[in-house]
């Protein structure tokens, strides 16, 4: 059996093999200013050129409306995803058909304009599943909410295990709190600092403000790796600068993030674990926005569906929008200790939380910029220090010193990611340990 997964997730439309190779992967992008219609990355590349014929809300929509721009081959938001979904799917071969996994905000409507669009394609569906659904199996947790940045919209999805079940129990979608909105915050900022520092407007022309649509992600990747970056426009040879700080994104990105966590609060008990795909846990300010997120591998939906293949799996005339699954085990399952992140940091018999940021324990360097700085005893003779740094991958640690630093009596390596339970050594004066100190405690 080679069965196929198409995951409908419009910031990037995959489709992997049963062995869980990536065979395709593009972002819900149209563009049509050159007449014939083009499709993800190269119609992004069009996005700030040629706004009016550019497309990114046909797969949240999926309908039948009228576009606002005439073209002989698209009419409506139903086109450009057939558009979208055969250019994927046409270079592929699916001899015992694909499992096509689905937004869960998409209606009864929406779903058959799906399947009518499939049966216009060279490979059958033989499965509807809530792509969500996929990824909460992943869950080692009874109660979980997966998170799902689309491009124009966030969907909070919560799933419960009871009789027997993976159960779906609520659905809601956040607009205006997509990935898009980020990026327009992000741009926005990266422009009013250049406005600032250099006296240049990159949106004052079509291609710089491309320009800038195209190297964010670039930039942004910059920024998780050092808290200060120097961004760079050539504008007919002449070169504009500005410095942008990771402070700075994740602060930008605090609206969007609220509106996400006042639809969560209504969904998240005190037991229910929050999800994210691994591919969006970077983005700034999103783990420090959502304590004790975790991320989900990109390819836990295809994991699943190969573990539920047959429950999935129906006739092409007789599909089933799967919006539970069983367990082979219905006993609680408890998430492992690998899931429980540190929260305070143990020094001099205090518990310090740790910041969103940079915490220094001894001296910090000139260009070092912390959240906190802890001084160390005096007798320690020790010049400079070590800094701990909480990220969207973690918990990091920085060097500053050149007296000897271990953790768990093992040489610190630079930039090396810690645990829960760790035990940090500076000299032979200075001792700290990563705790968690629990709510209500």
């Amino acid at each position: 059996m080679s069965l196929h997964l198409i995951e409908l997730h419009d910031h990037a439309i995959s489709i992997r093999a049963p062995d869980h190779t990536l065979l395709a992967r593009s972002p819900g992008f149209a563009n049509i200013a050159g007449g014939a219609p083009v499709y993800g990355d190269a119609a992004r590349q069009r996005a700030r050129l040629h706004p009016r014929e550019h497309f990114t809300q046909f797969w949240t929509q999926l309908n039948l409306d009228p576009l606002p721009v005439k073209h002989r081959q698209i009419r409506h938001a139903a086109d450009l995803a057939h558009g979208h979904l055969a250019a994927l799917t046409q270079p592929l071969q699916f001899p015992d058909g694909a499992i096509i996994g689905v937004p869960g905000t998409y209606n009864r409507n929406q779903l058959a304009v799906l399947l009518g669009i499939v049966r216009q394609l060279s490979f059958d569906a033989v499965g509807l599943v809530d792509l969500a659904l996929l990824q909460a199996a992943a869950s080692p947790a009874n109660e979980c909410v997966i998170l799902d940045l689309q491009l124009h919209q966030a969907v909070l999805s919560r799933f419960r295990r009871v009789d027997g079940h993976l159960a779906r129990e609520q659905v809601v979608a956040v607009p205006f709190a997509g990935l898009l909105a980020l990026q327009e915050a992000w741009t926005g900022l990266i422009t009013d600092e250049f406005i600032l520092q250099s006296r240049f407007d990159p949106l004052h022309t079509a291609e710089t403000d491309q320009y800038v649509y195209d190297r964010l992600d670039q930039w942004i990747a910059t920024l998780l790796d050092q808290d200060k970056a120097l961004l760079e426009i050539n504008m007919k040879g002449t070169v504009h600068q500005a410095w942008l700080t990771r402070a700075q994104l994740e602060q930008r990105a605090q609206a969007v993030y609220a509106r996400i966590a006042a639809e969560l609060a209504a969904l998240r008990g005190p037991d229910t674990v929050l999800h994210v795909r691994a591919n969006q846990l970077y983005l700034p300010g999103l783990a420090q926005s959502f304590p004790g997120l975790v991320a989900l591998d990109d390819d836990a939906a295809m994991a699943a569906c190969l573990q539920h293949i047959d429950f999935i799996r129906r006739p092409p005339d007789k599909l089933q929008f799967i919006t539970r699954l069983p367990l082979a085990n219905a006993a609680p399952s408890v998430p492992p200790p690998q899931l429980r992140r540190p929260t305070h940091v143990l020094f001099n018999h205090s518990a310090l939380p740790l910041p969103a940021g940079r915490i220094m324990f001894g001296a910090a360097p000139a260009d070092v910029q912390s959240t906190r700085v802890v001084p160390l005893p005096p007798e320690s003779g020790i010049d400079g220090g070590i800094a701990l740094v909480r990220n969207t991958r973690g918990l990091q640690l920085e060097v500053h010193t050149n007296a000897p630093v271990s953790v768990n009596g093992v040489p610190a390596q630079q930039n090396q990611m810690l645990a829960l339970g760790d035990l940090m050594r500076i000299g032979e004066a200075a001792e700290l340990r990563l705790i968690l100190v629990e709510q209500g405690t």
